[in-house]
């Protein structure tokens, strides 16, 4: 069991078999929350409205790894979101506290009547909220009206939240926001997060090549994140240390990808921050991206290269508002 602080927001991390949570109850938003879209916020929503009326906290309960990545271990990469940025979405939608339960194999072996009766109690929830699809426990075994008639008797009740939709009455789901993504379709994809699509990471040394050319950048492997449609991006690049208060350093141009003009690195996102050189080394980055500017495509040399770059960072100039440079 750990704990971490962050401003008002506590992160908590349990597992099956650890003893029980002593920070008082809470009523709770449950849900894997990969990339904490708009949906997601509707049950939040609903959960600290409830919290603010009982007088108690408000938390979000989260699976970590995602059973997805548990169950499908060669599972292409899908994540929404890291842990990091996952924990600062959910403080800013408003919970005192973010549970975080560890997915391994005492949890999967779970039934839905040891989760109500003995997991719940242990992380403190005694009301429950979720996307009227949750399912939960061995074999997905339980749903909401399980909590409520398993939990009657210890002081437990569930609410199921209606799932959002969009303008055409489709669902917002994390999936058709991985395939928005997958398309190059970032706009689509920020409308249904209410908020922007972010490559996040601890910036790696790469070869330097993007110095020598004019065009230095910070390189960030995309590790278990989504992999979007590959190709150049207009950005803006965040500071996403959990300590800074995510903020702005400035503008630029992004390339994500297999780097096909130079030797293969893995997927990459490197992004060139306009009009300033700062050491970027080690530093937690967010590249939120803004709009898709062209397909990834390999060049004859170096210099069609460097003069294409150019022309990206040009477009991508005009797209992107004016910005204080604040690295």
């Amino acid at each position: 069991m750990s704990h971490s602080q962050d401003n008002k927001c506590q992160t908590v991390s349990w597992a099956v078999g650890d003893a029980p949570l002593e920070l008082g109850p809470c009523i709770a938003a449950i849900g894997n929350f990969d990339g904490v879209h708009r949906g997601h916020g509707k049950v939040i929503e609903a959960a600290i409205d409830a919290a603010r009326k009982a007088g108690v906290a408000a938390a979000a309960v989260t699976f970590d790894p995602h059973p997805r990545e548990f169950f499908r271990h060669d599972d292409v990469p899908f994540c929404l979101a890291d842990r990091i940025e996952k924990d600062r979405l959910l403080a800013a939608a408003g919970v005192d506290r973010v549970i975080h339960v560890t997915f391994d194999d005492n949890l999967r072996c779970t039934d839905a009547a040891a989760f109500v009766t003995d997991i719940l109690p242990a992380i403190g929830v005694t009301g429950l909220f979720a996307g009227s699809d949750f399912a939960f426990g061995r074999g997905r075994g339980g749903d909401i009206d399980t909590i409520n008639a398993m939990g009657a008797d210890i002081g437990i009740t569930a609410t199921a939240v209606p799932l959002l939709s969009d303008e055409n009455s489709a669902v917002i789901s994390s999936s058709r926001i991985r395939a928005a993504l997958q398309a190059g379709e970032v706009g689509q994809a920020a409308t249904m997060l209410g908020h922007d699509w972010a490559v996040t990471g601890i910036v790696q040394l790469g070869d330097q090549r993007g110095r020598t050319i004019g065009f230095p950048t910070a390189n960030i492997p995309l590790g278990a994140l989504l992999h979007p449609a590959f190709g150049v991006y207009a950005v803006q690049i965040f500071d996403a240390d959990p300590q800074a208060g995510f903020a702005l350093l400035g503008n630029g141009v992004a390339n994500i990808g297999i780097r096909p003009t130079v030797e293969d690195r893995g997927v990459l996102c490197e992004a060139h921050l306009f009009d300033q050189q700062p050491d970027l080394y080690g530093r937690r980055l967010a590249i939120c991206l803004k709009s898709f500017l062209r397909a990834e495509r390999k060049f004859t040399g170096i210099d069609e290269l460097t003069s294409q770059i150019a022309t990206d960072a040009r477009a991508a100039r005009k797209i992107l508002p004016p910005t204080r440079q604040t690295a």
